[in-house]
C-alpha cells in the first residue's frame, strides 16, 4: 500500500490519537486496523457527508420527478404548444391553417380550440367552469384529458350531442355524475326577451368526469364540442381563440420549432406550455434551487467539521509531523497525504450516500411505497427521477467540498518548523 495512504489512513483511525513516543516511528504510524478506521469526531464527518450527499441526491430526485410529473399532466390537460393570431383575435379560415401546418414533421396534430368562463349550475348547485370547445377526435391525439375519465364512457356522438365532459372536483360541486343535465350560463352573451336581456343559456348532459390528477385542472374545467362552443361567442362565424398542437419532439424542447412556426406565418404567435402555467414553473424552479442550496449546506458544515478535525491533528500530531520530515518526506508529500485524507473522507462518504440513495429511490420508482393523496380521486406514489448524471454532478460536488475543507489543515502542515518542534519537545 502506498507510504501516503497508510499515513492518512493512520491518522484517521482512533490509532492516531493514541499516545505518541518516538521509539520506532516509522512502524507505528504503519500500523493500520480494518476494524479501526475511523476516530469519533472523523466517523461525525464521514457521517455528515453521507447524510448530506444522500438528502442532497434524495431531494433534488423527488423535485425533479415531481417538476416532470407536473409536465406531463399539464401537457396531457392543456397540450404541448398554442398558437394564436398576434393580437390574439378569432383566427378565421383555421381549417386551412391547420392543413398548413399537418405539412411541418415536427407537428403530430394540431385542433381547434375556444376558450370561455361560465357559470355551470344543476338545481340549487352552481360553480365557476373553464369551458374549453374541442374537436373529439383531433383532442383525443393532442391531449390525454379524454382517457382520464374515472366516470362515463363518452363517445363522439354523445360528445357532439350536447354532452359535456366536467372535471372530478367540477361534479362535486354541482353534485352531478354522468347522466345528468346542467346548465352553462354565459355572463357575457344576452339574449333580449320579453322580460329583458338575460343571459345566454344552454343545457348539457354529463357524460364524463375527468381526473387529471391536478387539483387546480380538476375544479375549474369542463369539454364541450367546437361547433357547441361557437354558440357562446357574440359572432359564431368569425373563427376560434387559438390552435393547439401535440409534437413528435421527443426532449420537448420547441424553441426550435416555435420561431419556425413564427418565421413561416408571421401573423400567429405561438406560445409553449412552459409559457401557459409560467408562475407556476416558476415556483416549482424556484423551490428546487432552495432545497438545493438548503441540502448543499449541509454539506459544507460537514467540511468545516472535516477542516477541525484535520487543524487539531495537525496540532496533536506536530512532532510526528516535524519527524516525517527529518527522515526525508518533503513538504508535498506531508501536503499530500493530509489532502488524501480528505479523499479518504469523501470517496468513502459519497460511495455509502450513493448506495443508500440510488436503493431507496430504486425500491421508490418501482414499488412505490410512499405514496400523498391527491385531493379529490386518486392516490399517487412521490415521483422520483433516477439520472445518472445527477448521482455524478452531485456526488463530484460532495469531493469537491471535501477536498477544500482539507486544503487549509494540509497548508498548516508545510508552515510547521523542525528545529522550533524539536525544541520545544526537549524544553518539555
Amino acid at each position: 500500500m502506498n507510504l501516503k495512504i497508510q499515513l492518512a489512513l493512520r491518522y484517521l483511525s482512533n490509532k492516531g490519537r493514541r499516545k505518541k513516543s518516538r521509539i520506532n516511528l516509522k512502524s507505528k504510524l504503519l500500523r493500520f486496523n480494518l476494524f479501526d478506521f475511523l476516530s469519533f469526531s472523523n466517523l461525525i464527518a464521514f457521517l455528515g457527508i453521507v447524510i448530506g450527499l444522500f438528502s442532497l441526491i434524495i431531494v433534488s430526485s423527488v423535485m425533479s420527478g415531481l417538476s416532470r410529473d407536473m409536465t406531463e399532466r399539464i401537457i396531457s390537460t392543456k397540450g404541448e404548444m398554442r398558437i394564436f393570431n398576434k393580437d390574439f383575435s378569432p383566427i378565421k379560415n383555421y381549417n386551412t391553417f391547420i392543413d398548413s401546418l399537418s405539412e411541418n414533421s415536427s407537428i403530430k396534430v394540431s385542433g381547434p380550440v375556444n376558450h370561455d368562463e361560465f357559470l355551470i349550475r344543476r338545481r340549487n348547485f352552481s360553480a365557476y367552469t373553464e369551458t374549453f370547445g374541442i374537436d373529439y377526435h383531433k383532442h383525443k391525439e393532442i391531449s390525454d384529458v379524454l382517457n382520464m375519465i374515472r366516470i362515463g364512457q363518452p363517445t363522439y356522438e354523445s360528445f357532439i350531442d350536447n354532452g359535456i365532459i366536467l372535471g372530478l372536483d367540477v361534479s362535486f360541486q354541482l353534485n352531478a355524475t354522468v347522466g345528468d343535465t346542467i346548465e352553462i350560463v354565459s355572463p357575457s352573451i344576452l339574449i333580449p326577451t320579453a322580460l329583458g336581456m338575460i343571459p345566454k343559456t344552454k343545457r348539457f348532459k354529463v357524460i364524463g368526469i375527468f381526473s387529471s390528477g391536478l387539483p387546480e385542472f380538476d375544479r375549474l374545467y369542463s369539454f364541450i364540442d367546437i361547433e357547441n362552443s361557437k354558440e357562446f361567442k357574440k359572432n359564431p362565424l368569425q373563427g376560434i381563440d387559438y390552435i393547439e398542437l401535440k409534437t413528435n419532439l421527443i426532449k420537448k424542447d420547441f424553441k426550435k420549432l416555435t420561431q419556425e412556426i413564427e418565421t413561416q406565418f408571421p401573423q400567429y404567435t405561438v406560445q409553449h406550455w412552459e409559457i401557459f402555467d409560467k408562475s407556476l414553473f416558476q415556483a416549482v424552479k424556484v423551490e428546487k434551487y432552495a432545497m438545493f442550496v438548503v441540502m448543499t449546506i449541509i454539506l459544507v458544515l460537514a467540511s468545516f467539521n472535516i477542516a477541525g478535525n484535520f487543524i487539531r491533528t495537525v496540532s496533536e500530531k506536530k512532532e510526528e509531523i516535524a519527524l516525517l520530515k527529518t527522515i526525508g518526506m518533503n513538504k508535498k508529500d506531508i501536503f499530500s497525504f493530509f489532502m488524501t485524507m480528505g479523499l479518504i473522507i469523501g470517496i468513502s462518504g459519497v460511495i455509502i450516500a450513493n448506495i443508500l440513495a440510488f436503493s431507496l429511490l430504486f425500491l421508490q420508482n418501482y414499488y412505490q411505497f410512499v405514496k400523498i393523496p391527491i385531493p379529490g380521486f386518486p392516490f399517487t406514489a412521490i415521483p422520483v427521477d433516477l439520472s445518472i448524471a445527477r448521482f455524478v454532478y452531485l456526488s463530484l460536488l460532495a469531493i469537491f467540498i471535501c477536498v477544500v475543507g482539507t486544503i487549509y489543515p494540509a497548508y498548516k502542515t508545510i508552515k510547521i518548523n523542525i528545529i522550533e518542534v524539536l525544541h520545544e519537545e526537549q524544553q518539555h
